[in-house]
């Protein structure tokens, strides 16, 4: 520090205002010399901590944190902010056991009331949630978060007129809180209010006009031209800002398409072969341990940044890359034994690029594995059609015509159930396609 002495009070104040500027790297180096001068201090320990999180070393963020619960258990920010981090590692039940530490300390800890009510959510304890959510606002009705996530509650619940005035609640306290008004648009198109979910779409593209998802969303309501795909904007908003909550979202829709297709490439593999395997649209990376102890390399690619910062937390890929997927193989010197893409086609209508980019670097006698959405042609005529909830469906008919197109060999088209969408079963395919010998 220049040569400059400073207190470790000074020091430690000095630290936190780096980091609150996102200058995390003068930060850690100044609680590195405070826990060079005080080993035991559990406050740089705890920011420290907190650092780590950022950069992606979230394992060692918990080791560092839980050292300074070790010196000061009484110490309600460093558990919540422990809880935070273990709920965004998909922890879910250690995250409720901490916040529930910090509430045994202070009851009416609003945020972490908050907290705990996101985490019964994703646990599917919809009760527990809806508690814990209510008093929160008992304490602070003004708090936004909380008024967002009671909306959540209210609508997995289909009370959507209670959802609907949650979330205005939301967006009222919150005038830049998108979140809110997509769901109320999401909620009026249900109700069959198009016209009024569109407009209420139209008028936050006029706030914001780069908001992708809202544009999307209104393709997807029937409001604009249906575009072939989800466009790369789309995806990065959308994935970079679900990725703190990621995995414990798809725990409450019971999201069962990365084992469905991990189960396959296992039984495509056999007992006694490694692989190379490319895992486009990895999200944060949740075939990840269950591909690897049958991959000699694993590789993920997936276009947002968010994703791939979650993904790295599962140390499970020999790498992992920050691409468009189509563009990655397109422009891929690899080649692999299998390529496997859980639910990122969703967000393609047209899917004969990707596949003939597949194509081509796919060994001989590769498996190509994947899901979609679909549809039939009593509901639709349509090859594929963009659902108001923002994903494709396709045709089985497409599919294999798609498929054998780009060089492949439809092995399996097998109807599977991968999430549910409202507590509703939603219809998917399990694609298995093979690359034929040379």
């Amino acid at each position: 520090m220049g040569g400059q002495v400073f207190s470790v009070d000074e020091a430690l104040r000095m630290a936190i205002q780096f980091h609150r500027r996102g200058e995390f790297t003068i930060a850690s180096d100044i609680y590195d010399d405070i826990l060079k001068a005080v080993p035991n201090s559990a406050d740089a320990l705890h920011y420290k901590g907190l650092i780590q999180h950022e950069i992606g070393e979230s394992e060692v963020a918990i080791e560092l944190i839980g050292r300074a619960l070790e010196l000061t258990p009484v110490y309600p920010a460093a558990l919540n902010n422990l809880g935070n981090i273990l709920r965004e590692c998909g922890r879910l039940e250690e995250a409720r056991e901490r916040y529930r530490q910090v509430l045994d300390i202070s009851p009416e800890h609003v945020d972490t009331l908050v907290n705990i009510g996101v985490v019964h959510n994703g646990l599917r304890e919809t009760a527990e949630a809806f508690e814990c959510l209510t008093k929160a606002l008992e304490i602070d009705p003004e708090h936004a978060v909380a008024w967002h996530n009671l909306g959540n509650v209210y609508n997995q619940r289909k009370l959507y007129a209670e959802a609907q005035s949650a979330f205005e609640k939301s967006a009222e306290l919150a005038p830049d809180n998108t979140k809110s008004v997509k769901e109320i648009a999401k909620i009026l198109y249900k109700s069959g209010k198009k016209k009024e979910a569109i407009e209420t779409l139209e008028r936050l593209l006029e706030q914001k006009s780069d908001d992708e998802i809202a544009r999307h969303m209104i393709a997807a309501f029937g409001g604009a031209e249906l575009p072939d795909r989800a466009t790369d904007q789309f995806v990065t908003q959308t994935f970079d800002s679900f990725a703190g909550n990621f995995d414990e979202t798809l725990a409450r829709l019971e999201y069962k398409a990365p084992q469905l297709v991990a189960d396959e490439l296992k039984r495509l593999t056999g007992p006694d072969r490694e692989i190379d395997v490319l895992d486009i649209g990895c999200g944060t990376g949740l075939c990840g341990p269950m591909v690897r102890p049958f991959a000699s390399t694993l590789v993920g690619v997936d276009l947002s940044a968010g994703m791939i910062r979650k993904a790295r937390l599962r140390k499970t890929y020999d790498e992992l890359h920050e691409a468009e997927l189509t563009d990655f193989m397109q422009k891929s010197a690899a080649t692999y034994d299998a390529i496997i893409c859980v639910d990122t086609f969703v967000y393609f209508g047209r899917l004969d690029e990707a596949l003939v980019a597949a194509t081509s670097i796919l060994n001989s006698g590769g498996h190509l594995v994947f899901t979609v959405e679909r549809h039939t042609r009593d509901e639709s005529a349509d090859d594929f059609r963009l659902q108001h909830h923002g994903r494709y469906s396709h045709v089985d008919e497409y599919i294999e015509r798609v498929v054998t197109a780009a060089g492949l060999v439809v092995e399996s088209l097998t109807p599977v159930v991968p999430r549910l969408e409202y507590g509703e079963p939603v219809a998917g395919m399990l694609v298995v396609a093979r690359k034929n010998d040379d």
